[in-house]
Formats: C-alpha cells, structure tokens, sequence
C-alpha cells in the first residue's frame, strides 16, 4: 500500500466522510472503495462500524401491498446497518420471507454480502443458507448474525439453522435438487461496485456480457435447487453509459426467464440517497440526464408443466384519451429521477408536459394505441415527440407490426416514448409488456435508448381485483424514451 493509500485508509478510520477524504486528497468514491477494500478485504463504508443492537425488529412494520416499494429509512433493528456498500435495506428481504415462505423453511441467499437476509431469516424464524466468494464478507455475516434472540414474530422460536459458507453462485451442487423453499438475493451489478481486492470469480469485475452469461449460470442453478411452485426474488438495477441507460435490470429478467422461471411479481424500489437539488438537479438538466432513483425486483415462481398463458387485459379506465393539444401546465420544477410520482388523474398530462419541456420541443404528438397512426398517415408530417400510449398485448403486436412507419414519423435527433405497463395474466403472473418493448427494439440500429422512467401512481393506480388478493396491486408504468 502506497503513500496516499494508507493516508485515506487513516482517515477513514478517523471517521472522515467519503466527501471531506475526495476533497482532501482529490481522490473519488471508487479510488476510497479501493483502498478500503484492498486494506480489508470488503468493501466497507467505515472500518469500524457501530454494531450496538438497539431493538430486534422494526417499529409498525408492514407488507407492501402494491408494485412499488419506497423505504425512506433503509432499516437499522438488530445488527442491520449500511456499512456493507451496496447491501439491500432489511425492508425487502423481510417482505420477501414473510409473503413467501412460512416458519421451519429454507431459504438461500447466494449473493449474502454481510449477512442481511440472514439476519431476517433468524428473526422470523426461517432456516437459512448464505454463500458469498468473499471470506471477508462471510466473516462479517458470521458477526451479525451473533446475537440473541428470544422470540419471534410469531411468539415462537425454535432455533433456526442459519449457516454461512464461502462458495461461488454459480456452482449450486453441494445443495439438493429441489431443497429450497425460498430464494431471496441481490447479486452485485457488472463492473460498478467491487465486493473483493480482484477476485477471479467475483462477478463485480464482469464486463456487462460476461455478466449476464455467468448470471445465466446462477439462473440454471437457482432453478434447479427450488422446489416447484415456489419463488426465486432478484434485486437489480439498470446502469449509465455516456448520459444513456444501460438496462441490466430487463436484461438479468430477461435471462431468468430463458432458464425457466415465470414472473410472479416485477415490484419497483425507489432509491431515496439520489440528490435532486443542488449540483445534480442543474447537471441533470445541462448535461440532459435523470439520475437512476430505482432498482427491479423480481419474484420468479417455478412451473415446470407450464399452461398455455390467457391474456387477461387490464382496466382501461386509467387510460384515459388524451388530444394533442395539451392544457397549459404550470411545472416548478422538472422531474430529474428516474422515478416520477404523480396523482392517478393527472399522471398522463404531466409525464408529457415534463417530456415536452425537458426535451425542448414545441412539435409533438401523442398517440393513445396504434389504431390512431392512421391519423398521422395523411399529414404526412414528423415529429421531434411523439409519445404512443402500448398498454395491452393486441396493441404490442400492432406495434411490433407498425415499428418502422412509427420511427418514420420522428425527426432525426428526435425521441420517440413508449408509455406501456405491466399484464397481469389469469394465472397470476406478470406479462412484462416494458421488457417485452425494451428486447423487441433492442437491436434497432435507428434507435438508441435513452431513458427508463418509473411512473408511481398515488392512490391506488389501479383497481383492486377481489379475486387477486395474492397478488400485488400494480401502481407503476414504464416511460421507455427512445433517441432517433
């Protein structure tokens, strides 16, 4: 260790934050994970964390009941704490191991970092088993798991069999076939965050194929180690390259639905540590970019004997119709994330006014289903907007049909935006309509994707459907924006 490296580490010790150390020795935030991870083998925020248990489970806690999930305070009962970069708030897995499995099961986690969802397994009650490549990280698991406890929420506890053991995701032999009741994991993102000093099997040093073909394999082997009929939970995030989003998150789905699995639940996470005032908020706005504010989870179920699929199309009453000429719309202040809250009954005139105004265009058009086209034939005319409203799958495959005249009615250096939203099928499961646009236009040469946006419906979004208390109520749409 040089110099400069043991004085970073020193100060980090000191308790000097990443900000006042980048300032000091001009250095950034991956040189300081650097550093740190090279001096103790794992990537920590702080070399000495406080690891004082206050209490052992959260104050008014309570199931997520629709798509999206946002946790303001990312959890800090038992030994949960932030120290670990990139670990997942408690809040998932403990919505997660509740909805999905019951007391006595076996739950694997094969990405377990510092032990997070082991810990939550211990504290409901569930038996446990964590794998990581990291020593380092499996130590630390071992630490926070080291804690009494005398009661579950249930009021019964019956010494549940957590285990932690280094080994490689992707090589599942050592667990039967069939044995686990519920997988619950967040694997590392490609070549972003790096959990080890330079492993050779650690999956943070993949370029982004690598990636998702080494993902492929965990995939196969999560698959294999499920018992039928129950559920695999994936948290992933998408990416940025040169002010455009990379979608890892579709892409990772996309590659555990080749290897069998059905998409039970694709719930949103809001991230709440993007910093949308200040710096950011003009940068944003200059450099023409929104800061990635979400990450997909995925709830996979196992269906070996698959049944043929029934489209069930969802209530279009939330799809209102909307003309070209819009009302005036006063907006204080763009959206600069890529998460956009709006009220049920207003989303749609505001997503456009924010779409008109950041991408400075007064020649537009809004089309509501492919079936309007027809109107811009005659005209003859090309938009630097055009914004076409794909919510059911009749109205995917027009457009599937109808992709080329659609480009040809945008200007070059113009955007064309997809708004579409996730199916619900009769059996329960998701027909993930933005996925599904995102891969059909994927290899287009004329198109290049710009940005993912989330729209987070309040109140309710959508209807509850009496006969789907099982399942979650979808309360988001995708804004899949497209630079010609």
């Amino acid at each position: 260790m040089n110099e400069l490296e043991e004085q970073i580490f020193e100060a980090k010790k000191n308790g000097l934050s990443d900000q006042e150390i980048g300032e000091k020795y001009n250095v950034n935030l991956r040189f300081i994970e650097k550093v740190i991870t090279k001096y103790l083998g794992v990537n920590v925020s702080s070399p000495t964390p406080n690891k004082k248990v206050k209490m052992l489970q959260p104050k008014k806690f309570t199931l997520e009941t629709t798509t999206v999930w946002s946790f303001k305070s990312r959890g800090n009962w038992a030994t949960h704490n932030g120290n670990y970069r990139g670990n997942w708030s408690p809040y998932v897995p403990r919505n997660i191991i509740l909805r999905y499995s019951k007391e006595n099961e076996l739950v694997l986690d094969c990405f377990c970092g510092a032990g997070t969802t082991g810990v939550e397994c211990k504290l409901t009650n569930r038996n446990f088993i964590g794998i990581d490549i990291n020593p380092n990280a499996i130590v630390l698991a071992k630490e926070n798991i080291d804690f009494p406890i005398y009661g579950t929420l249930s009021g019964r506890y019956t010494s549940p069999k957590i285990i932690f053991n280094v080994g490689d995701a992707k090589d599942l032999s050592f667990i039967d076939d069939e044995s686990i009741d519920l997988i619950c994991t967040h694997p590392p993102y490609a070549n972003i965050i790096h959990y080890t000093d330079n492993h050779k099997q650690d999956l943070s040093f993949c370029n982004l194929n690598d990636f998702l073909e080494e993902m492929s394999k965990v995939a196969k082997g999560n698959y294999r180690v499920l018992k039928e009929g129950r559920y695999c939970a994936v948290l992933i995030g998408d990416m940025r390259k040169k002010k455009h989003i990379i979608p890892l998150g579709f892409w990772l789905i996309n590659v555990y639905l080749k290897n069998g699995f059905s998409l039970k639940e694709l719930v949103i996470k809001r991230q709440h540590n993007c910093k949308t005032t200040g710096f950011w908020y003009k940068n944003s706005i200059k450099y023409n970019f929104l800061l990635l504010a979400h990450e997909y989870l995925a709830i996979f179920k196992k269906c070996s004997s698959k049944q043929e699929q029934m489209i069930e199309v969802p209530d279009q009453s939330s799809f209102k119709s909307i003309s070209t000429a819009l009302k005036p719309m006063s907006i204080e202040k763009l959206e600069s994330t890529t998460v956009w809250i709006f009220g049920n009954k207003n989303w749609h005139e505001r997503t456009i006014q924010n779409l008109i105004k950041r991408y400075d265009v007064d020649d537009y058009n809004i089309i509501n289903g492919i079936t309007e086209l027809r109107k811009l034939s005659a005209s003859n005319r090309r938009y630097s907007l055009l914004v076409l409203t794909c919510t059911t799958l009749k109205c995917f495959q027009e457009f599937c049909n109808s992709t080329d005249e659609i480009v040809n009615y945008v200007h070059d250096d113009g955007y064309l935006t997809i708004i579409c939203s996730d199916i619900r099928l009769k059996d329960g499961t998701i027909y993930p309509l933005g996925i599904k646009v995102e891969s059909y236009l994927r290899n287009r040469n004329d198109l290049k994707i710009k940005e993912i946006v989330m729209i987070s419906l309040e109140n309710d979004g959508c209807k509850i459907d009496i006969d789907s208390k099982d399942n979650l109520i979808i309360s988001h749409k995708y804004l899949l924006i497209y630079h010609i």
